[in-house]
């Protein structure tokens, strides 16, 4: 009996089975021997479709496959995803193509200062010595040393013999102790620390400095020879510093005279530096036979030197009385001087003045020891502030407004507000309250853009009453910040500038160190895009 509610249709499917059921029985036993294995039930077209459309049923590896719905919904998500990576792709292109490669510059604090190239004389405190006896002469003193009454200086040999047992000496004699390989150590780590490529020169010098070492600890080691030997007709005479006189003053010991040492600041005219003065320098050398009399070294006694050259009326009004900067060329040490201006009659025109500079220094005499002459400049209007290059600075015209009509300045802001009227539809007058950027107050007058009020505009104040239609406008130096990426414009005012740069006072600005400026503000407009 078939139930009134058939769901799956088993009559149908019954009463169809009656009417076949003579093909099938033939055709089951014509396939019977082709079958094996099977338990003899019989599969029916729909579950044979169904068993071929299963695809957990046909899925022989084991692998678990989306269901056909699933797939269709995979396929949506990764076509969303691609049009998503796309279009981000393709907006990174467009910005790249459609924002300006602007160079960056980072603001940071600097000085400049206007430099004046000069030769000048040195003058010391420097006392001569002259030979004591004739006969040949030792140094036992490495030139630049600084010696006192207690120190061994120069010999004289009037025999010769020192000479000779130097020609002669053993190899005995260049061994050196365990405190003068310490000092020629340091000398030559203290060389090679201090050394650059670009001063090549100052090996040769270093080398004479070795060589004058190193004389000296053979004459050091040849006089104590002596003086433990026996040998007749040998006059040795040992001289001191300063000829051994307890209270004369200590200084540094230097080998050579040119005829400077007697002049002073007063003496000095621009004849000092005509191309026609060959300067000469007179040395005396390890076993040079000398006279007695004749100059065997001299002392530099103070630490306080001069630098005297003659200088133009203008520039000597501007340095007259002044501590300036001074660098020398030949080291690029820089140290700080007083100045003085003395008058001088010019060489042969007895009723014209010119004006001589006095560079005064209390320390370094030492260093400048071989020289007479020195090329050096000065250093003069140095000022000091943040430190920019002179292509990013550039004008923009503001419009402005008195402070007697615009209110409510805010100085964290920097913003000020004017009230602007507008007509309603029903022909109603009315003032809105609008803020403006300001970048400058002068005089009574803020600079504010041209971004919401243009020329020609009427703006009221904040009594509505009082109103000023704006007809003025001014420039303001400035640069171009572009830490948010686009081009903010901000205020600066210039201490002082040269070729390359300027120097820009840190209280005017809005810049600080840091902060990132364009490089060449004509490159850039106001309020551009720069970068993300």
């Amino acid at each position: 009996m078939v139930s009134r509610f058939d769901f799956n249709n088993e009559g149908n499917n019954r009463r169809k089975g009656n009417t076949d059921s003579g093909n099938r029985n033939t055709k089951n036993r014509n396939d019977s021997s082709k079958r094996s294995g099977n338990s003899g039930k019989r599969t029916s077209n729909s579950e044979r479709n169904h068993v071929k459309n299963d695809p957990d049923k046909n899925n022989k590896s084991g692998l678990i496959l989306f269901p056909k719905s699933n797939s269709i919904s995979f396929r949506i998500v990764l076509y969303i995803v691609l049009l998503l990576v796309s279009g981000y792709l393709g907006y990174g292109v467009y910005k790249y193509f459609n924002s300006k490669n602007i160079s960056v510059y980072q603001v940071k604090e600097g000085a400049l200062s206007e430099q004046n190239s000069y030769t000048g004389l040195i003058l010391r405190e420097e006392k001569i010595y002259n030979a004591k006896s004739t006969g040949y002469y030792n140094f036992y003193l490495k030139e630049g040393e600084k010696a006192s009454h207690t120190d061994l200086v120069y010999s004289i040999d009037g025999s010769g013999k020192i000479k000779e047992m130097m020609t002669n000496q053993t190899e005995e004699a260049s061994t050196l102790s365990m405190d003068d390989l310490i000092d020629i150590k340091g000398d030559i780590v203290k060389f090679s620390k201090d050394y650059e490529a670009s001063d090549f020169l100052d090996v040769y010098d270093f080398r004479d400095e070795l060589d004058s070492i190193s004389l000296k600890m053979s004459n050091l080691y040849i006089l104590n020879k002596i003086s433990s030997m026996s040998l007749n007709g040998t006059n040795v005479n040992k001289y001191y510093c300063a000829d051994g006189v307890e209270n004369a003053k200590p200084g540094y010991v230097v080998y050579y005279y040119d005829g400077y040492e007697d002049v002073t600041p007063q003496d000095v005219d621009s004849s000092f530096f005509s191309d026609d003065v060959e300067y000469e320098k007179h040395i005396i050398a390890n076993n040079e036979m000398v006279t007695e009399g004749s100059f065997a070294y001299k002392l530099v006694t103070s630490n306080t030197w001069q630098l005297v050259f003659p200088i133009e009326d203008e520039k000597a009004k501007e340095f007259d009385g002044k501590e300036m900067k001074v660098k020398f060329l030949k080291n690029q040490e820089t140290l700080k001087g007083s100045v003085k201006i003395l008058d001088a009659l010019a060489p042969g025109k007895n009723a014209s003045v010119e004006k001589i500079c006095v560079v005064t220094f209390n320390t370094s005499v030492a260093d400048y020891l071989d020289n007479r002459f020195l090329d050096f400049e000065i250093f003069t209007n140095e000022n000091n502030g943040y430190k920019v290059p002179k292509s990013s600075v550039t004008e923009k015209e503001f419009l402005l407004i008195p402070d007697s009509i615009a209110f409510d300045f805010n100085e964290t802001t920097n913003t000020v507000c004017v009230k602007l009227d507008k007509y309603l539809e029903d022909g109603t007058k009315t003032y809105v309250t609008t803020e403006l950027n300001v970048y400058r107050i002068d005089a009574g007058e803020y600079y504010v853009d041209a971004d919401i009020v243009k020329l020609g505009n009427t703006v009221y104040g904040s009594d509505e009453v009082s109103s000023y239609t704006i007809n003025r406008t001014a420039t303001l130096l400035g640069v171009y910040k572009i830490n948010q990426g686009y081009a903010d414009f901000k205020n600066i005012k210039k201490l002082y500038e040269n070729e390359e740069y300027v120097i820009i006072d840190p209280q005017y600005t809005m810049i600080k160190p840091y902060d990132y400026i364009a490089l060449d503000a004509s490159k850039v407009k106001d309020n551009e895009y720069i970068y993300e």
